[in-house]
């Protein structure tokens, strides 16, 4: 029958296999919590933007901003987007915001309050191929 020694070798085997296995289901369950991780790092950058600006966004608005971002967010952790990659698109993001900025009325305070109808035209300046870049 089985040894005690043999039995051993077959349970480290099945331990290898097990582990050889769970990174692949780890990365499959890590995806939407690398993501959100991702919109909350650009969360912090439009935020800072914005701030710079001296702007005011709605929450709605800045939750649009977020659902405009989100799909890139998932592609970058799908990807395993490495830290240059995510550099660039955090510069986008900046761009993306000060782009809403421009566009928005300035106050008479010189301070400007971005409104949801920003983020088409600012679109169109980090996406040279719009409409196309939000699919």
């Amino acid at each position: 029958m089985w040894s005690l020694k043999n039995r051993r070798l077959v349970t480290v085997i099945v331990l290898a296999i097990a582990c050889v296995g769970a990174p692949a289901a780890q990365d499959a369950n890590e995806t939407p919590y690398a993501a959100s991780r991702l919109i909350g790092r650009w969360r912090t950058i439009m935020n800072r933007t914005l701030e710079d600006a001296r702007a005011f966004a709605a929450e709605e608005v800045t939750d649009l901003m977020e659902e405009f971002l989100s799909p890139g967010a998932v592609r970058a952790a799908q990807d395993k987007a490495t830290e240059a990659q995510l550099k660039k698109a955090d510069e986008a993001v900046e761009r993306f915001v000060y782009a809403m900025v421009k566009v928005s009325p300035r106050q008479p305070d010189g301070s400007v309050i971005v409104e949801a109808s920003a983020i088409e035209p600012a679109e169109k300046v980090i996406c040279p191929v719009y409409p196309f870049c939000g699919q």
